[in-house]
């Protein structure tokens, strides 16, 4: 299923889910360097500071966040459509390899024949 023009136009230059998550990187590190101006150290500056940058996100990036579910859900659509691209010759190759098969039993099987015959 091909992507509608109003997702083709939102996909136009980086891509939507490397964006989202730099967003979020970026809500971490402010995140924790306001924690840590706070005075705040150990394993509790940064447990607190991915809480905040977890619910500033949520807040924050719902746009960011539905174009990369977006690009992300048609990726998927893409991939179970099947391959984008077809080799003309991939066919041609698969039957060549097919007879080969049916001819090499074939051949096998007029041995066992004439083998039983004696």
């Amino acid at each position: 299923m091909r992507p509608t023009a109003a997702a083709r136009i939102a996909y136009r230059g980086p891509v939507p889910l490397v964006v989202y998550s730099a967003q979020r990187l970026g809500l971490f590190v402010v995140a924790l360097l306001v924690l840590f101006w706070l005075h705040l150290g150990g394993w509790l500056l940064v447990l607190l500071a991915a809480l905040l940058a977890w619910a500033l996100s949520y807040v924050l990036l719902g746009r960011s966040r539905d174009r990369a579910a977006l690009w992300l859900s048609d990726r998927v659509e893409a991939r179970r459509a099947g391959p984008r691209v077809v080799d003309p010759d991939a066919a041609a190759e698969d039957a060549e390899v097919e007879d080969a098969e049916v001819e090499d039993a074939a051949d096998e099987d007029e041995r066992g024949e004439s083998g039983h015959a004696e």
